[in-house]
């Protein structure tokens, strides 16, 4: 491809920052030339480099400047910023793994052919060749004359034929770490005095620096734009998933009533004339229809916390109340397994202003939980605290069990959605996981929460209620 160059008095500059192996421009003033004016120029340069490479730049921003006025600060044709290993690095992966092999990446070139490139681009650091020897060592190399790039063989005859007649190669440091490589080029041959080094090191390593920079603020920009895009993938996600745990829960109630309806109807008019063994299989059909419908519900339930479609409707009520009904919805449960459920304390007779059915939910699940979770022969105990004497502002339900208990690394996930510590088949009942996650939500809801206070394997666990007697939130989609 042609590319267009703009040629000055102080050195050819190609115009677009593309790498061109035929370009021509004028001689540069060797860099170890006598001015009186040299110093100062070199001062003024380094100062506005210094000034516009430290702004928060993008690659191709920085670049421009690179092209545009260091090299003509270095009275340089060609140049090439090179890192070790991939750029921008891994924020996963130190950026020189031990024992890694290391190859060569371009981040930016100008005014070199594609032959001297080709040579460059994912190289290995132990290649022969200048470029990658300061890359490897950190030691900085300065050709000055034809003679001296040619005993560098391929890459100093490329180099040559692209127009060169001298070359730094100086290290690039970051954090005292050896990051990279910056080569210059010049197409006359150059006296590199102790100075002019100090000048080439200084402002070429500013520039590679500069340019390493903008590189990766523009990674981190993608990064976090992926970031952004993947959260509102799962947001979207969970948005569907809930959806759909709302559609199918409620196409599954309706053959689930049907079917519970019709065992009734069947199990009446049986009733004389079936057998014993005939009666204890409707009974079997109507308590696994009543459990699938159970398990429906909890489906439905956590969809619409999930959704935040739950609708709080406090009322003034006893605690004693929801208590008693929670204990009857549990007590048919605890007797099919041969645990014992009681209730200890007074401090059920507080009046409550909150809402009964999703207390009674909370209550509920907790003490389904722990007989679930309780061997025949077992206890639970539900018991009543007030925080305060004569005006208490909150109340703890705390709910015991003699059950199998939760190990340790297990504590942090109870409340999960769908988290179950054994795999489906081994489970009582055929649990959802959802139990004590909707419980924690509804609690939450209330103004209160549910935590486990004690738990040990073979012991038996206490998860405690908190709420506040008195709902302070307006009743509205939670």
């Amino acid at each position: 491809m042609a590319e267009e160059f703009i040629a000055n008095a102080d050195g050819g500059l190609p115009s677009n920052g593309v790498a061109n192996a035929g370009m021509t421009t004028a001689a540069p003033t060797p860099i170890a030339a006598t001015e009186p004016s040299r110093a100062s120029r070199r001062l003024r340069a380094l100062a506005a480099l210094s000034g516009s490479l430290t702004d928060a730049l993008s690659p191709d921003a920085a670049a421009n400047i690179v092209q545009r006025d260091a090299l003509i600060a270095l009275e340089a044709s060609s140049a090439v910023v090179v890192t070790r290993g991939a750029f921008p690095p891994s924020v996963s992966e130190p950026v020189l793994s031990p024992g890694a092999v290391v190859s060569l990446n371009i981040v930016h070139a100008i005014g070199l052919s594609e032959a001297v490139l080709s040579m460059i681009r994912g190289a290995a650091i132990d290649t022969s060749n200048p470029i990658a020897d300061v890359a490897r060592l950190g030691e900085a190399q300065f050709l000055g004359t034809t003679k001296a790039l040619g005993q560098q063989g391929n890459w100093g005859q490329a180099m040559m034929a692209g127009g060169a007649q001298a070359a730094a190669i100086v290290p690039v440091w970051a954090n005292g770490e050896l990051r990279g490589v910056l080569g210059l080029g010049w197409n006359a041959e150059q006296r590199f005095s102790e100075d002019d080094r100090a000048f080439v090191s200084t402002l070429g390593i500013m520039c590679a620096q500069a340019l390493m920079r903008a590189h990766l603020r523009a990674a981190e920009r993608a990064s976090r734009e992926e970031a952004q895009v993947a959260r509102e993938v799962a947001e979207k996600a969970n948005a569907s998933k809930a959806v759909f745990l709302r559609t199918i829960s409620h196409e599954l109630r309706t053959p689930i009533n049907a079917a519970m309806n019709y065992a009734e109807l069947l199990s009446r008019d049986l009733e004389t004339s079936a057998s014993p063994q005939q009666r204890e299989q409707f009974q079997r059909m109507q308590a696994s229809n009543a459990h699938l419908l159970e398990l429906v519900e909890e489906l439905l339930g956590f969809s619409r916390l999930e959704a935040g479609q739950v609708i709080i409707r406090p009322e003034s009520m006893k605690l004693a109340t929801v208590i008693d009904a929670s204990m009857v919805l549990v007590q048919t449960l605890a007797d099919a397994r041969g645990v014992s459920v009681r209730v200890e304390g007074s401090g059920g007779q507080v009046e409550m202003y909150s809402d009964p059915l999703k207390l009674r939910q909370v209550i509920v699940n907790l003490l389904a939980n722990a007989v679930k979770y309780t061997p025949r022969g077992g206890r639970v105990v539900l018991q009543v605290y007030t925080k305060g004497s004569s005006d208490p502002g909150s109340i703890e339900v705390q709910v015991s069990d003699t059950g199998r208990g939760i190990a340790l690394r297990d504590q942090e996930h109870i409340f999960d959605p769908f988290w179950r510590d054994a795999p489906p088949d081994a489970l009582p009942d055929g649990s959802t996981g959802l139990g004590l996650s909707v419980a924690r939500q509804l609690a939450r809801l209330l103004g209160g929460d549910v935590r486990l206070t004690r738990s040990e394997v073979g012991v038996g666990s206490s998860f405690v209620i908190t709420l506040p007697v008195r709902y302070s939130g307006a009743a509205s989609d939670a």
